[in-house]
């Protein structure tokens, strides 16, 4: 049961990352930080797709925590391969809307933080920065979103000359939004949680 909504979790948040990323970042070239952010920088300056950037840069990090926490490599490599997978396969939808850049900078990083938010309530991720945070968090019992908010504001800061200075306002207003969101949606309840909570009361 819980593999089976852990699983579902992935394809969820994985999907919504996903589409906040293609349908509203991407028309204003806006980053939301971390590895993904990273694969967007390369994606705007390069055209590398940013998923299979995200997928690349994310492999030292997995190889590690394979050595480092087998439970945690498990729970986390399905959300990066189909994470990674969306964001190439959905960049259709980047032309979807156009409702200036400070909506897409609200609901890009809305949608994003309820992604990783929802992977992270049932302990896994999109890997990259999201599955630093969850091993800090874990280490440290501060919550992984503050982890997370640190590492995208480091690579907003470092790609600053690739975007301009409008897109990189715009870009944190997106990484402040995804990290309230994340924080929001990582502690709700897991439903197999709440399931078992209620089966136990009656």
């Amino acid at each position: 049961m819980q593999l089976l909504l852990q699983f579902a979790a992935v394809l969820l948040g994985s999907f919504v990352v996903a589409f906040g990323v293609d349908a509203f970042l991407a028309p204003y070239r806006l980053i939301d930080g971390g590895f993904i952010g990273i694969g967007l920088l390369l994606n705007y300056h390069f055209g590398i797709l940013p998923g299979l950037t995200v997928l690349l840069i994310s492999t030292p990090v997995f190889i590690g925590v394979f050595f480092y926490d087998r439970t945690l490599f498990l729970n986390a490599v399905n959300g990066l391969l189909i994470t990674s997978l969306l964001i190439d396969v959905m960049s259709p939808v980047a032309g979807w809307f156009r409702l200036g850049m400070p909506a897409h900078a609200l609901l890009g990083g809305w949608l994003i933080g309820m992604g990783v938010g929802t992977m992270l309530a049932y302990r896994t991720n999109s890997g990259g920065t999201d599955l630093l945070g969850q091993i800090a968090a874990d280490r440290t019992g501060i919550p992984a979103a503050v982890f997370i908010l640190l590492f995208d504001v480091a690579v907003l800061m470092a790609g600053l000359q690739v975007i301009g200075f409008d897109r990189t306002i715009f870009s944190l207003l997106t990484i402040l939004i995804v990290f309230a969101a994340t924080w929001r949606y990582s502690r709700r309840k897991p439903l197999g949680r709440s399931i078992h909570v209620y089966m136990k009361k009656n």
